[in-house]
């Protein structure tokens, strides 16, 4: 090849490879910036279980004929 043709491949590749690891940095920051939807789900049932009223299923045992 000749010299300056080499140069310019070279160039190029040069910035392939500078786009392909800006790329790669762009991914994995915006992967770890994503919410783990397991976690949102089991923050989600727990706010839900914190709120309830602990008493409201249990029926009250008054006047039972078993109970003595």
């Amino acid at each position: 090849m000749f010299p300056i043709t080499s140069i310019v491949v070279a160039a190029h590749i040069d910035d392939l490879l500078a786009e392909s690891a800006a790329q790669r940095l762009a991914k994995s920051a915006r992967d770890s910036n994503r919410v783990n939807p397991f976690a949102s789900a089991l923050n989600g049932v727990w706010s839900i279980l914190h709120g309830a009223d602990r008493s409201a299923g249990l029926p009250k045992l008054t006047d039972y004929p078993f109970r003595s």
